[in-house]
């Protein structure tokens, strides 16, 4: 394997930061390489066959060995390098549940990030004039679902996601809410009715790199909603793509000619 890591990612990228904020948290060295997703390199043949077939950020490549996902990543990190062991769990019971958050995570808190995607950059990517609302609907659906079990259940008896300790589950966990957090996706009051979320949000949030590898997220959000940027895109896929008619992974309830009654309930 190489000497230099090659890390390729996109800082507006939620898992792309978790794998970066795991590389800076335990100083691994690596040789940056921001791939520009507002362009459609990323979609080319060429870089699926050299890199990923699914042409998504972040990729990780050593010597001649490349990974992509994030999670798998950070394990490949977590072993290479023999990093401490609470990242992801030192027992049995403690590898479990981190194994069993990032699994949750993945279809769940991950897909709520819909409700940033489609209000933030679709209409750059795929013209102001077009009607994202049930895009948005079903984001909202997951992000809020989501917000409770990490509330009543993650965070019911711990500072952090799976323990005492912080792991990679804070990680991913903390990066799919920069997003929210930078947006102003969440109201307050909704933020209010999560107090154990809040408090871990602002305990990871004080890490030093955390605030290194989000700040790109926070400055550049806030000048696009203050009109101060605009970005072109020439990209059209996302992961998040799609116009399902339901929202929710444990409801299911259309959100299609149906009042907000779920939505109404929680930002009530």
């Amino acid at each position: 394997m190489a000497d230099t890591l090659r890390f390729l990612h996109h800082p507006a990228s939620q898992p792309c930061r978790a794998a970066r904020q795991f590389l800076v948290e335990n100083d691994i060295p690596y040789q940056e390489e921001v791939v520009d997703i507002t362009t459609d390199i990323n979609e080319t043949q060429a870089f699926r066959d050299q890199y990923n077939p699914t042409g998504q950020v972040p990729i990780l490549v050593d010597g001649s060995f490349v990974v992509w996902e994030n999670v798998a990543i950070a394990r490949y990190l977590n072993e290479k390098f023999e990093c401490p062991s609470h990242w992801f769990g030192a027992t049995l019971e403690e590898r479990a549940r981190i194994n069993q958050f990032l699994q949750w995570y993945a279809y769940t808190l991950r897909l709520g990030g819909g409700a940033f995607h489609w209000t933030i950059f679709a209409p750059m990517i795929y013209g102001a004039d077009k009607d994202f609302s049930a895009e948005r609907r079903k984001g909202y659906h997951v992000l809020y679902e989501s917000m409770g079990v990490l509330e009543n259940y993650w965070l019911a008896e711990s500072d952090y996601l799976c323990g005492d300790v912080v792991t990679y589950a804070d990680l991913v966990g903390f990066h799919e809410l920069v997003s929210h957090d930078a947006g102003g996706i969440i109201p307050d009051r909704v933020w209010g009715k999560h107090p154990r979320i809040r408090a871990w949000f602002q305990r990871v949030a004080g890490r030093p790199a955390s605030t290194e590898v989000s700040a790109w997220q926070y400055e550049t959000v806030k000048k696009v909603l203050a009109g101060e940027l605009t970005v072109e895109f020439k990209r059209r896929t996302a992961v998040l793509k799609g116009t399902e008619a339901y929202g929710g992974h444990n409801r299911g309830i259309p959100h299609l000619d149906e009042d907000d009654d779920y939505l109404a309930e929680v930002e009530g």
